[in-house]
């Protein structure tokens, strides 16, 4: 199974919030993490509609965890980064053309493995990867908008 890029970012985005507690702007995310800034923008914009993010204007303000750290399940962040958690045709949205369907253990098999990687993810809250986590180092350059 692959992530998006979405998650990733999201996930990297989450553990430097959580390793400063000091209100970050976009700006510093996008440098800090190299990844663009508008990247980000739209990454900070889910998440604060997920709820997981706090966002303040002004003098002082900037982006901080709504949420403590213990409170984030991972897996949660994934699903709510991931449009489609369908790692074949059939799980997928929309009409699937496979000549198994409607009866295929198949779909029912990678359904299960989908399930236990994102209860995998679920045992793991952001508290339990920031204290094995360095520090973010300085980016060389953001990386490229995906495509």
């Amino acid at each position: 199974m692959r992530l998006s890029q979405a998650s990733d970012f999201a996930l990297r985005i989450l553990v430097h919030l959580g390793q400063t507690r000091t209100p970050q702007t976009v700006e510093g995310l996008s440098v800090t993490l190299g990844l663009s800034k508008s990247h980000v923008m739209k990454i900070v914009a889910h998440l604060g509609r997920a709820g997981i993010l706090a966002t303040s204007r002004g003098r002082g303000g900037g982006l901080t965890l709504r949420k403590d750290p213990a409170e984030i399940r991972l897996g949660a962040v994934v699903r709510e980064m991931e449009p489609d958690l369908g790692v074949v045709a059939c799980l997928q949205d929309g009409p699937a053309d496979c000549v198994f369907l409607p009866r295929c253990a198949l779909k029912s098999a990678m359904a299960r493995a989908t399930n236990a990687f994102i209860d995998s993810l679920d045992s793991n809250t952001l508290a339990d990867v920031l204290p094995g986590t360095q520090p973010a180092r300085p980016a060389a350059a953001p990386l490229p908008p995906a495509r």
